[in-house]
């Protein structure tokens, strides 16, 4: 095999891996949040490839600062290149993280056009699938698996519709908004307290209503002195 590296995309379709969200996990700022499978080390993959732990892991390790700088940017569809174009930029990973030999991962879905697209796709029921994106070669072994080598690049990871790495697929993540439930105790409260409370009457009200009561009080005895006269 030829020891030029290559372009390698390895997606995450299978058994539970999609990107699936729910408006009720938007955020106070209006972004929503993505959560699943990104990849998985030692597991042979629909394109017949066996990424080795040691070799995600080091990639993970160096992907961190560019995370912590939101720097990792992904794209709606695979381009053609290694190169992340701002243009395509539909999602941005926020997080990676080891749960086994399962790499899981966290992002944000931009409000770019790329975005908006991957947003309505997801809202409208399509099964969106997370893919991975890198350079590299390796060895094919006696399986006829292609075993990637230490030389491999993970550049980042884009958003597809047939990923090749089993359960790859994502979960919106659901957080309630904790002001829309105190708006919503507040306005009860206020409800109530309209239809049971005590009602203020003001002064002249009061006088009013007496003088009325001393007037209709004081032509009654008048009316009883003259007919008694």
């Amino acid at each position: 095999m030829s020891d030029n590296p290559m372009l390698l995309v390895d997606s995450c379709v299978g058994s539970g891996f999609t990107l699936n969200l729910n408006e009720s996990t938007t955020t106070e700022n209006g972004t929503v949040k993505f959560k699943g499978k990104f990849q998985e080390a030692e597991a042979v993959n629909k394109n017949k490839r066996m990424y080795p732990f040691s070799v995600l892991d080091e990639n993970v390790k160096r992907l961190n600062d560019h995370i912590k700088g939101r720097g990792l940017i992904g794209e709606l569809d695979h381009p053609t290149d290694s190169i992340i174009h701002f243009t395509n930029a539909s999602h941005i990973v926020t997080k990676l993280w080891w749960d086994g030999n399962t790499l899981m991962g966290e992002g944000e879905i931009l409000n770019t056009p790329h975005g908006k697209v991957l947003k309505s796709l997801i809202n409208d029921g399509v099964r969106v699938g997370i893919s991975s994106r890198g350079v590299g070669n390796g060895k094919v072994n006696e399986n006829g698996i292609l075993v990637i080598g230490e030389s491999y690049k993970l550049i980042t990871f884009d958003a597809v519709a047939d990923p090749s790495t089993s359960s790859a697929f994502q979960e919106k993540v659901t957080k309630a908004k904790k002001e829309a439930v105190n708006n919503h105790n507040v306005a009860s409260s206020s409800s109530k307290t309209d239809g049971d409370g005590i009602h203020i009457v003001s002064k002249e009200a009061i006088v009013a209503a007496l003088s009325g009561i001393i007037k209709e009080e004081t032509d009654k005895i008048k009316s009883e002195v003259k007919s008694n006269g």
